[in-house]
Parts: C-alpha cells; sequence; structure tokens
C-alpha cells in the first residue's frame, strides 16, 4: 500500500545470535523430519504462497498486474527500496519473504500467508515448530502470526509473532496437540496494516520430535540481558570491551530454557571466565526449583571475580538439572568481552557495547544524536574521547561532534565541531575508526553516562553509522527533531567512549602485524594453524573478508604451537585467521572449499 514520506532515520540491528555453536546446530538440523532452509532454487516448491497480489502506483492506485506474495531472497533483495532491513545472518543467506517494499511491489499485502505442504504426524510424538523469522514491525505493518489447520479444516491460532525491529526472532512452538495427524499444514501469516509497511521474512523451518528431558543454553555473556540501565551502580548492564579500571566483580549471565516435553528441576548454571590462558571459577547459580516446558530464563551469577589485567577474555556457562539430559550437547554456551587499558594495548581503553561487527547502519541527512548509555563504576579517570565507524554512505563535509553526558541527558562535554574531510571518508572506506577528542576531558564519577555522535549538518546523504549487537531497550536510541525525541534501538551503535589518549599516528602504534602458517588452503573441515610460542597468551579470530566474525576462542602456552580450527559449518568462501597479543596481529588469508 501507500507510504507517502520516507524516514530519515532508518536502524538496522542484530543478526540472529546464539551460542549454540555450528555443530550442535548442524545436529539439531538432523532430527528434523521436516525442513525447509530456503537455499535451494526451487526453495517454495510444494507450498502454498496464497493467492497473487496487486501492484499498486506510490499513490495506492491498482495497476492491473498481479504478482507471487511471497519470494526468495537475500538481505540485499530485501533491503533493495531501503524499508525492510532485513539483518544479513549468515552473509548470503536466503529466506522467504513477503515484501512489501522493494521491485516489483508496492502491492497490496493486507491478508497475506505462507503455507506448507501437508505433514504426516503418524507415530510421532511431542513435535515443535522451530524457525526463526524477522518481525520488524515498522511503518504501520498489522500482526503476524502461526496458525494450524487439520484435513483442510479450521485454522487455529497457534502463535502470535511479537514487534522486534532489527531482530531475527528464534521462535519454538509447541505442536503436541496435533501428535498422530496425517494431515496437518502450518502457515505464515501477516498484514501490512493497509500500510507500504515493509515485510515479513521466515526462514529455518524445522519439525522434530523434542526429548522428554531437553535443556539448552545460549547467550553467554559479562553482565545481564534482564538488568535494568536506569539502574544506577547495580554492575550488571552488559559491555563487550570494558576499561580494566573501570572493572568491577564480574557478574556473567545466560539464557537457560526448557526444550523438552517435561519439567526440569533444580536447574543450576556453572561458569568460569578464562582470561588470557588462565581459568577462573567454576562460579555456580542459585538453583531454580522447577522449569517447565517451553519456559526460558537469563540467570545471572554474581562471581566476585576482578579481572587483573588486559586481554580478550572467554566466558563458558554449563546448564545441569536433576534430571539427565538426552541432548547434552547444547548445555553450554561461550560468550566473551574485551578488558582494555592504556597502551600497548589496542583497545586504549575503550568502553562500548557493540558487538564490533557492522549488521546495519543508523543515520540520515537531519540532525540527530546516536548514543549509547555506559556504566562508569569507579572515579579517576577521564573521558578522553570517542571512535565512531561510519558506513560507506557517509559523505565529506557533513558537520559532526562527539557528545558525553550524564545519565539524564545533560551535556558533560562535547568534542570542537568539524567538517568531515576527504581523508576521513577515505578512511572509512578502509574500515578505520575515526576518532574525536573531548574538549575538557572532564572527570568521570560513577553511574551512568550516555556517549555519542551528532550530526550537526549534512548533505543529501549526511552521516551513517554503524550497528552491530543486541541491546536491551534503553541502553541505545536515536535523538532527534527540535524536542531530542528520543528513539529506542535495538542494536548498539559503534561509537566507543576511550578512557585513554589515542596517539596521533595509531597505525604505527599498533601492534606490528606478522603473517601465519595455515594448511591446509583450500581447507575443508579443519584449519589447521601453526602457532608461535609468542602469541600465548592471547586470542583468535576468524572472520569473512567484510569483517563478520564466525568464531572466537583463546591462545595458551598449553596449545602447544598448533591450532586446530574447525570449519566444517562455513559456506564456501574467503576468510581471515587472526592471532591476537600485545605485542603482534598475525594473520592468514584461506579459502573454504567443500567437496
Amino acid at each position: 500500500m501507500m507510504r507517502m514520506t520516507k524516514p530519515t532515520i532508518g536502524a538496522l540491528a542484530l543478526a540472529f545470535a546464539g551460542s549454540i555453536g555450528a555443530s550442535h546446530a548442524q545436529t539439531r538440523a538432523a532430527a528434523c523430519f521436516f525442513a525447509n532452509d530456503f537455499q535451494g532454487e526451487n526453495a517454495l516448491n510444494g507450498w502454498d504462497l496464497g493467492p497473487a497480489v496487486e501492484r499498486r502506483t506510490p499513490e495506492g492506485e491498482g495497476l492491473g498486474e498481479f504478482v507471487p506474495a511471497w519470494t526468495v531472497g537475500n538481505a540485499a533483495d530485501a533491503n533493495a527500496e531501503g524499508y525492510f532491513p532485513v539483518v544479513d545472518s549468515p552473509a548470503g543467506n536466503r529466506f522467504a519473504m513477503a515484501n512489501d517494499a522493494a521491485a516489483p511491489c508496492n502491492c497490496d499485502m493486507g491478508d497475506v500467508a505462507l503455507t506448507t505442504p501437508a505433514i504426516d504426524l503418524s507415530g510421532r510424538v511431542g513435535v515443535a515448530l522451530e524457525c526463526r523469522v524477522f518481525n520488524e514491525g515498522l511503518f504501520g505493518a498489522g500482526p503476524a502470526v502461526i496458525e494450524a489447520s487439520v484435513a483442510n479444516g479450521e485454522w487455529t491460532l497457534l502463535h502470535t509473532l511479537p514487534d522486534l525491529a532489527g531482530v531475527w526472532q528464534a521462535v519454538s512452538v509447541d505442536l503436541g496437540g496435533f501428535d498422530g495427524s496425517t494431515d496437518l499444514r502450518l502457515r505464515f501469516r501477516w498484514s501490512d496494516g493497509g500500510a507500504w509497511a515493509g515485510g515479513f521474512a521466515v526462514d529455518d523451518v524445522c519439525l522434530r520430535e523434542r526429548n522428554t528431558f531437553d535443556m539448552v543454553v545460549s547467550d553467554a555473556q559479562l553482565g545481564a540481558n534482564s538488568a535494568s540501565p536506569y539502574t544506577t551502580g547495580d554492575q550488571r548492564m552488559y559491555h563487550r570491551q570494558l576499561p580494566l579500571s573501570q572493572a568491577a566483580p564480574v557478574t556473567i549471565a545466560a539464557t537457560v530454557k526448557n526444550g523438552g516435553t517435561a519439567a526440569l528441576h533444580q536447574v543450576r548454571m556453572t561458569g568460569t571466565i578464562t582470561l588470557n590462558g588462565t581459568e577462573h571459577g567454576p562460579f555456580t547459580s542459585a538453583p531454580i526449583a522447577e522449569l517447565l516446558p517451553g519456559a526460558s530464563v537469563e540467570v545471572a551469577i554474581a562471581t566476585g571475580w576482578l579481572p587483573d589485567g588486559v586481554g580478550h577474555a572467554t566466558i563458558t556457562i554449563t546448564g545441569a538439572a536433576d534430571e539427565a539430559d538426552e541432548a547434552p550437547e547444547d548445555d553450554v554456551a561461550t560468550g566473551s568481552v574485551q578488558f582494555t587499558g592504556p597502551l600497548p594495548d589496542d583497545g586504549y581503553s575503550a568502553m562500548s557495547c557493540d558487538a564490533g561487527v557492522a549488521t546495519g547502519s543508523v543515520g540520515g541527512s537531519e540532525g540527530f544524536i546516536a548514543f549509547n548509555r555506559l556504566e562508569i563504576a569507579h572515579n579517576g579517570d577521564h573521558a578522553r574521547g570517542i571512535s565512531v565507524q561510519y558506513t560507506d554512505r557517509t559523505e565529506a563535509g557533513a558537520i559532526i561532534r562527539a557528545i558525553l553526558m550524564d545519565a539524564n541527558f545533560n551535556m558533560l562535554d562535547t568534542s570542537a565541531r568539524r567538517a568531515l574531510q576527504q581523508a576521513d571518508i577515505d578512511a572509512i572506506q578502509n574500515g578505520t575508526p575515526i576518532h574525536e577528542a573531548f574538549s575538557h576531558t572532564v572527570a568521570l564519577t560513577p553511574g551512568d553516562h550516555h556517549v555519542g555522535l551528532q550530526l550537526l549538518s549534512g548533505g543529501e546523504q549526511g552521516v551513517h553509522i554503524a550497528v552491530g549487537g543486541a541491546t536491551p531497550a534503553g541502553r541505545s536510541g536515536i535523538m532527534e527533531g527540535l524536542g531530542f525525541t528520543i528513539t529506542t534501538l535495538h542494536s548498539a551503535p559503534m561509537v566507543r567512549l576511550h578512557l585513554a589518549e589515542v596517539p596521533v599516528g595509531l597505525e604505527e602504534a599498533s601492534p606490528r602485524h606478522e603473517q601465519l602458517a595455515v594448511y591446509p588452503n583450500p581447507a575443508d573441515r579443519y584449519l589447521v594453524v601453526d602457532v608461535p610460542m609468542a602469541a600465548a597468551p592471547g586470542h583468535w579470530t576468524l572472520t569473512d573478508m567484510p569483517g563478520r566474525t564466525f568464531s572466537t576462542g583463546t591462545l595458551s602456552a598449553a596449545s602447544g604451537g598448533r591450532l586446530t580450527v574447525d570449519i566444517s559449518g562455513l559456506p564456501a568462501g574467503a576468510y581471515i585467521l587472526s592471532l591476537h597479543t600485545r605485542d603482534a596481529r598475525r594473520t592468514a588469508r584461506f579459502i573454504v572449499a567443500h567437496d
């Protein structure tokens, strides 16, 4: 339907992120007796796409031309007109979508449905539907639901999908009431609400029989998503980069879900933290007396441990219950945090909540402030400046400044106003963050602070800031308009606060760069890396060429000069394996080519 105005601020948020590894994902997929990942050329064969929809002019007049309501494509296809910002995760992934924004629609999608073929549940017990959906609910979109019908009878509402902008939602629906049915059909139904309202996407549809006892642990991290960002001083808000000078006794958290058909009792979580090759813990949570089937809860563990050095820390959290888990491979989750400090650490005392991998952008040509709320724990540090990761839609001439505010959005400090130069644009094209120094480097006191980047005036394209990593409500946002209206963001702008001076010669001050030896190359299932003994302690990352991180790990003397990395779950393509230590960054490029 018709959309009359185009918004100046748009945001993409997190890629679907869980802590279940590739091997576990493959194990669960193998258990699907009905599945569709929409990757093949004939991905919609056998599925009912419903009636075709009529194309319309921007003014809403019908053109008499009808096209399928549902198509298969990737994030670039979905975002072709900028109104349906589907996160590209994994890179190049294909999915089914009803897309009201991209060509050939503007269409009337007041009620569209994608229906599975008939599914035979004879002899099946405890069946569940698992899938993921992208339902951003922007621009006046209507509801999105999952419904079921037996033997072409009436449709029954199973699940109403919430609106979550910028998020691939993981969905699990209990189908146990249909056990034994010989002709079950499921449909995903969406409405554009009578507006030109972006779209709806579904992917990785799987039906499987659940185990009786099945715990699933995911999303291990420093801090807790459930912690309120408005509670000053509780020290549970997570940071993905945290200056060592601002570290308090650590709280870690993970989400535990009962994926089985029976209740779990005395559910408890045990965590460890490995920093620079040394493991700390174990730390154990208070038990949950009973976790009912389908229930999910975030569990926080106050460890009492205080980090004693800069470096990459790996958080590992394992779940257990009185009942023996029938699928124990998903009882553990891992996460990470980078403790940063002064030179020679390459974090330059950076504090941030973004995930370090851009999954979208926020910005425009009108004035705005994109900000994050960060928690200062201790006196003694000064706010030196910020770094900003822009996207290539940012243009020279746009006038910007750094902003530092207190918990109530009162201004504490700014950088000098300046126009972005061509040298900035060249650096942005190379993926280099741009640094802005504060004018007064004010002393920070314990409590919440807001750090952001302000666009004061821009040209046709203006300024666009990379975003990446999920952020709970109240943690990140946009201020715009004369009244500085605040809009919550669902992923974190890549704007970082620095508590130490960033040297002018940043490239020269960074750790030296060396090449690694890896084999085989091309590789199929495993990659073997010759690790110099000087590379321990440290950490490693595996990214694709655009910089998206696929896996990470720690290095210690116990590595024995060799690292083996499982790459069996990676799509074919080019990748970079990097070893990070205080004195050097060592990299190797390699090719994944599956037989």
